[in-house]
């Protein structure tokens, strides 16, 4: 492992700055874009929009934002952490081969873009469950009790 130091740059947030959040109106297909010193508008890719909308919101709601990449390489219980399962539930996964791993001496490590498309992959079968039940609960209303 190399020895580089990690550079941290700490922004304080003001009062000021909080309520220019909170009164800035972000509606449904705003658009964040970048003016350049001689006046052309660049628009932000979309992810970068999501992540500076997101921490607006946060700002605005009292909340503390913290930013930061995540690196190439997890171990396996940053990994179980972002899935919001086990430890012992992810070594499973992994042992079954339903999230790709490998290892680094004796200990199991998962590629980050690997375990963010599992993450995905799961927010989107809660979504259809949640979808399907919601179905279920408007088309069969007469079983359940108000």
């Amino acid at each position: 492992m190399s020895a580089t130091a990690l550079a941290t740059e700490r922004i304080t947030v003001s009062d000021r700055i909080i309520d220019e959040a909170r009164d800035t109106p972000v509606t449904t297909g705003s658009t964040l874009v970048l003016r350049s010193a001689e006046g052309a508008d660049i628009e932000l890719p979309a992810d970068l929009q999501r992540i500076l909308l997101h921490t607006l919101a946060s700002i605005a709601g009292d909340n503390q934002v913290t930013i930061g990449r995540m690196p190439e390489e997890l171990t396996s219980t940053v990994a179980a952490e972002l899935l919001g399962v086990s430890r012992p539930t992810l070594m499973k996964w992994a042992r079954a081969g339903e999230i790709e791993s490998f290892t680094v001496g004796s200990h199991t490590r998962f590629q980050r873009d690997e375990v963010l498309r599992v993450r995905a992959l799961r927010a989107a079968k809660r979504a259809a469950a949640h979808e399907a039940l919601r179905e279920f609960g408007a088309e069969h209303a007469e079983l359940f009790d108000d």
